[in-house]
């Protein structure tokens, strides 16, 4: 890699494509050139060049919302021997049930997020990915109550409402998801081309065309899986990152409240010292001390117990990134 050579400056129209692609990443290219403000091969033409370049990329993954009864997360903090603070990182980043991994600049020096099923199975996943690296001197657990905000949310915001609006669907009801195996054979096929046609949806599944249709709006609409894209942080302009650990009164209604504020990434109640852990994102880091205020406003008895700036994201909605924040493709 050149370390010399800075990430390329996105123009408007491309972090207006990608917020079109956040939005509505089935949508056709008809739609999405609409809202962008180009034509059809245009607005593909740059996605492709986006993805070519690692700036940009699409996400599958099952939604936070479906923790309970079915899913579990954790968030884990780890500190570990001066120097081996990257090699640990990465190793996480590695394990299919990380779904984020942060280097920390703080108490801590690492922030994993894993999802996986029952308690005691997660906590034995922690303890056999701690107990076998001799470099973690030490780490704490918090189990995840509740999520109200996730990386898969987050916008970008180049959109207006009228124009976000045109890419959404029609209103429709919450659905009841299928069963947790549909869910996941759906997500593994996705992964490999989220815009894939429903023609090859059905023929990878062995389902008709109609079937997989009503499968995949299911599981959409029942927000078992998400879809999104995600983009080199310092595209954005957000490129300054804190994980904050909260003692509010109330960490749902706070949580609710606090998701809706444009810096937050992350938010989540959370069983431990402090029961809110909140992920925000930043043009600079002096934007920090306003953030806070506004949050403190929201949530009764807002106390932070614990501020961590984030050195660099490993691994974010399960795709590991390199240390300039571009998408690392698997070997």
């Amino acid at each position: 890699m050149d370390e010399s050579r800075p990430l390329p400056v996105l123009s408007e129209t491309d972090l207006a494509l990608v917020s079109a692609l956040q939005v509505a990443p089935r949508a056709p290219w008809s739609a999405i050139g609409r809202a962008v403000g180009v034509d059809p091969v245009t607005a593909a033409r740059r996605w492709t060049r986006l993805q070519e370049e690692r700036l940009a990329w699409f996400v599958v993954r099952p939604s936070a919302e479906q923790l309970a009864p079915d899913r579990d997360a954790v968030l884990l903090k780890l500190n570990c021997r001066p120097g081996t603070q990257v090699r640990v990182a990465e190793r996480f980043a590695a394990v299919r049930e990380a779904y984020a991994v942060d280097l920390l600049a703080g108490v801590d020096d690492i922030c994993v997020i894993l999802i996986g099923r029952g308690l005691g199975g997660m906590r034995a996943l922690v303890d056999s990915l701690v107990g076998r690296d001799e470099d973690i001197t030490g780490f704490c657990v918090f189990f995840v109550s509740e999520v109200h905000r996730e990386d898969a949310q987050w916008r970008l915001g180049m959109l207006s409402p009228e124009q976000r609006q045109e890419l959404l669907p029609s209103k429709a009801g919450r659905a009841t998801a299928p069963a947790p195996e549909v869910v996941d054979e759906i997500a593994e096929v996705l992964l490999e081309d989220p815009r894939m046609s429903l023609a090859d949806l059905g023929r990878r599944m062995n389902l008709s065309e109609p079937t997989a249709r009503r499968l995949l709006d299911r599981v959409l609409r029942s927000r078992a899986i998400r879809l999104g894209c995600d983009v080199v942080a310092s595209a954005g302009g957000a490129a300054r990152g804190v994980l904050l650990e909260v003692s509010v009164d109330d960490p749902h209604a706070a949580g609710r409240a606090i998701s809706e504020l444009p810096a937050v990434l992350r938010c989540a109640a959370v069983v431990g010292p402090a029961n809110l852990a909140v992920m925000a994102r930043f043009v600079a880091l002096d934007e920090l001390a306003s953030f806070e205020a506004a949050a403190a406003a929201m949530a009764p008895g807002w106390t932070v117990t614990n501020r961590s700036t984030v050195a660099r994201s490993v691994k974010r909605q399960g795709h590991v990134l390199d240390d300039e924040g571009r998408l690392v493709h698997p070997a």
